[in-house]
């Protein structure tokens, strides 16, 4: 069967400086409002103490839980702007090409689609039919597994056409200045915004649609095995700060303690160690790493 052989296309959006749908640019609709919006947030997206920060969360959890795959059939799109200083394209294209599953997109466009959608139909056109494709932030990474797992649902599937796919368990680590500490939660998150994913005619891709109301929109698998994200939150993450005083995040979130953060790592996210050092050790010394390049961001920011 061709499904077996085709891979998965993995997107993920660095620095692009443009509408999508974080929260900066939700009110701009008109192109002129787009072209405002951009301009006026270019310096601060661009900002070194930001930068650095971005660079550091994209090199020790995504980029290693790719190179990770157990399943390596898959190519991952990191899509950026063109307006991106000279110095971060190229530290950014460095990265790429050190991994034989990265492909860098520099573009001048406004908008995710525009900027994704001609490589994007390049790659269902070489397939004859179109490919799955799964979102990933430049914050968060993927469990060993993921890709195995979503391409073995999607080939069971054979040619269904529409599909959603989302890997629902996972942990969500939040380490903001205001809390004064980490927290390690094991969440439930059907058709979160890491790793959910969709195979779909037409000129559409995963950045479509909301990724929060795709089951309701399209034959849906929810996998519930195992855990197949961590998603991390520090001070000026582009999301509202969540704590366990919210209803939803009560409902979805459970703290969760050393020696099962240990054990979860161990099995989901091996990539996250050194050999000598429990993982959760590495684990914890990356977030702090993390919190102190954020605190000089918003420093810098303020």
């Amino acid at each position: 069967m061709a499904y077996l052989l085709e891979p998965a296309i993995g997107i993920c959006r660095f620095s692009f400086c443009g509408k999508g749908d974080w929260r900066s640019y939700r009110a701009a609709k008109t192109p002129a409002e787009i072209e405002n919006t951009r301009a006026r947030i270019a310096a601060e997206l661009y900002a070194p103490e930001r930068m650095e920060l971005r660079f550091f969360l994209f090199e020790n959890f995504l980029l290693p839980s790719l190179a990770a795959q157990g399943d390596q059939n898959f190519i991952c799109l990191i899509l950026t702007s063109d307006i991106m200083p000279e110095v971060y394209k190229k530290r950014l294209s460095d990265l790429c090409a050190a991994h034989p599953n990265l492909e860098l997109l520099i573009s001048s466009e406004q908008t995710v689609h525009k900027a994704l959608w001609p490589r994007i139909a390049e790659l269902n056109a070489l397939a004859g039919h179109p490919l799955i494709n799964f979102r990933i932030d430049d914050d968060d990474c993927l469990s060993t597994d993921y890709v195995h797992e979503l391409r073995g649902f999607l080939t069971r599937l054979g040619d269904r056409v529409p599909v959603s796919y989302s890997r629902s368990n996972g942990l969500v680590i939040t380490s903001y200045q205001s809390d004064g500490e980490t927290f390690i939660y094991k969440a439930n998150l059907p058709f979160n915004s890491m790793g959910t994913a969709i195979r779909i005619h037409g000129e559409r891709t995963v950045f479509s649609f909301g990724h929060n109301a795709l089951h309701k929109r399209f034959p849906a698998i929810v996998d519930n095995a195992g855990m197949g994200y961590i998603s991390i939150k520090v001070d000026g993450h582009d999301s509202t700060p969540i704590s366990m005083s919210m209803p939803h995040i009560k409902n979805s979130h459970i703290p969760v303690a050393q020696d099962e953060t240990e054990t979860i790592l161990s099995r989901w996210f091996s990539f996250l160690g050194n050999g000598t050092s429990p993982r959760y050790d590495v684990l914890m010394d990356k977030i702090t790493q993390a919190v102190a390049l954020s605190k000089q961001a918003q420093t810098e920011l303020a």
